[in-house]
């Protein structure tokens, strides 16, 4: 599986290269997803799904993956870019409340930067 990651200061970009994220897909994307959340240089983890237009319950199971390893080590999970098909998805297994999802990759960095600010004022 072909996925770009670029890494800012505060975040990690990490976009699958694929229309689908399916099982054939899923493991590759799950063993990456494992080594970023390890990685303490990492930071936060945006997701875009722009080139994606098909998951199934693989790829959403390594999505649900992402957001778990994410939160327990108290850093942020942001999915963008999301096509109509996964957005339904998501909303129908009743996930949209799981997730931080933004329009895309501007809004998504957006999100983690107010995350920051918020932690700042605290």
């Amino acid at each position: 599986m072909k996925l770009d990651i670029a890494k800012d200061d505060l975040f990690t970009t990490l976009t699958p290269k694929v229309e689908k994220l399916d099982s054939n897909a899923a493991p590759d994307l799950k063993s990456q997803l494992i080594l970023l959340s390890k990685a303490t240089d990492s930071g936060d983890l945006i997701i875009d799904l722009s080139h994606v237009n098909f998951a199934d319950s693989s790829g959403l199971s390594a999505l649900l993956l992402a957001n778990r390893l994410y939160r327990d080590v108290g850093r942020t999970l942001v999915l963008c870019s999301l096509h109509e098909k996964i957005a339904r998805l998501i909303d129908i297994s009743r996930l949209t409340s799981a997730f931080n999802i933004e329009d895309d990759q501007e809004a998504a960095a957006a999100f983690i930067k107010d995350q920051y600010e918020d932690d700042s004022d605290s």
